[in-house]
């Protein structure tokens, strides 16, 4: 009985075993069919579509990106409200004038004015330093009188002798012809009595004087008398005429006959050049001497208008070093005028140099303004890019109706758009 039992129970445990064998290959089965048909289905696919490549990774912006602007809404200008694209690039810079001009003295002389200080807003023309002209103006007076003496001479040389001034150039030459005769030829029988005539006419009056001086001689403060006077005056006279006469006995010198007849030549050609009139050669020396004198005058103007310094742009006073009392001279910076117009530099890596643009519309952000930006555009892109840093230097100018707001030294943000 108990064998019996234990074969019934071996052969239970047997069918057992056998029908989970046979349900073990039924799914094997299966499971083999679905990964045959898996396959079978993906490498049809692989044989129908092309594998996809990897995605190139962004490029790495390597001037000075800025983080992307958060989303927000922000006002333009113009009023209307807009959201910033975070996805956009943007770049940082520092807005600076768009023009920077110095203010230099051409002139040397002490500042005698300066009206202006520095943050007044100035337009081009305006005063700014006046340096002391008086110097100047002296000299410009000098090269004006020059230039009228040289239009007389050149009038003088052009216009027709009349018949005064040749009788009188011709009475000049007469005169002339005789002292020189007379010093050649010494002086004559007459001249002599007349000297002499003179000479004892002035012994005559000595004596007279000192008689009536010697009247008076004891007197106190005879020396302060009208006597004593007349005796100086007297002697002389008396003095005079015997030199006169000791002259005249020795005659003329070479000197004083070398003398008259340089003063006949001269005579002789002022008189000719009356009869026959100035020559070409003399004209345009006139001529030559006017137009050197307008010169002269024309560098004195511009001395005397460069004591007067004017704004050389429209702008704003940023530094001003004249004060009033001290000295400026020629190459000396006075200060320093910025544009109203202002711009930012930034730096666009060498990748996307392609995809920027002359006119390419962005939009400006500053601290100064959280919730406003400010439209604007690319105007300037260098020809050329920074081998150290592999990056292009690209100019923008803000566009927009507020762009009166942006002062030079504020920070910005500058967000490219699509063009």
């Amino acid at each position: 009985m108990k064998r019996l039992f234990e074969r019934k129970s071996l052969g239970m445990w047997s069918l057992l075993a056998v029908t989970l064998v046979l349900a073990t290959a039924l799914g094997g089965c299966s499971a083999l069919e679905g990964l045959t048909s898996a396959s079978d289905g993906n490498a049809a696919a692989a044989e129908t579509t092309p594998v996809a490549s990897a995605p190139t990774p962004a490029p790495v912006v390597v001037s000075t990106p800025a983080p992307a602007m958060d989303s927000a809404e922000a006002t333009t200008g113009d009023g209307e409200t807009r959201r910033l694209d975070t996805l956009s690039l943007t770049y940082n810079g520092e807005i600076m004038a768009d023009t920077i001009v110095p203010v230099v003295s051409e002139t040397a002389g002490q500042i005698m004015e300066v009206p202006v200080a520095v943050g007044d807003s100035v337009a081009k023309g305006d005063l700014l330093v006046r340096v002391d002209s008086t110097l100047t103006e002296a000299q410009l007076a000098q090269a004006k009188a020059g230039l009228e003496m040289a239009q007389s001479q050149l009038e003088l040389a052009t216009q027709e002798p009349n018949e005064v001034d040749l009788e009188a150039a011709k009475a000049g030459v007469a005169a002339a012809q005789a002292a020189y005769n007379q010093a050649l030829a010494g002086a004559s029988d007459e001249d002599e009595r007349m000297m002499l005539a003179q000479l004892r006419q002035a012994e005559a009056a000595v004596q007279i004087s000192q008689a009536q001086y010697d009247r008076i001689a004891g007197q106190p403060f005879a020396a302060m008398l009208p006597e004593s006077l007349q005796l100086q005056q007297a002697t002389l006279g008396l003095e005079a005429a015997q030199a006169g006469y000791d002259k005249l006995l020795k005659g003329a010198t070479p000197d004083q006959i070398s003398g008259a007849y340089a003063q006949l030549a001269a005579a002789r050609a002022q008189l000719a050049l009356l009869q026959r009139g100035a020559g070409e050669a003399q004209i345009k020396a006139a001529e030559a001497g006017v137009k050197q004198a307008e010169v002269a005058v024309y560098l004195a103007q511009m001395q005397v208008d460069k004591t007067t310094i004017e704004s050389p742009a429209d702008g704003f006073i940023y530094q001003l070093d004249a004060v009033e009392g001290g000295m400026a001279g020629p190459g000396v910076a006075l200060g320093v005028i910025f544009s109203d117009d202002v711009k930012i530099l930034i730096n666009i890596e060498e990748i996307r140099s392609q995809e920027i643009a002359i006119g390419q519309p962005v939009r400006i952000a500053v601290d100064a303004y959280a919730n406003e930006v400010f439209d604007g555009e690319i105007s300037e892109i260098a020809p050329t890019f920074d081998h150290a840093t592999r990056t292009v230097q690209v100019t923008v100018r803000p566009t927009g109706a507020n762009a009166s707001e942006l002062k030079p030294g504020m920070f910005a943000t500058v967000q490219l758009l699509e063009q």
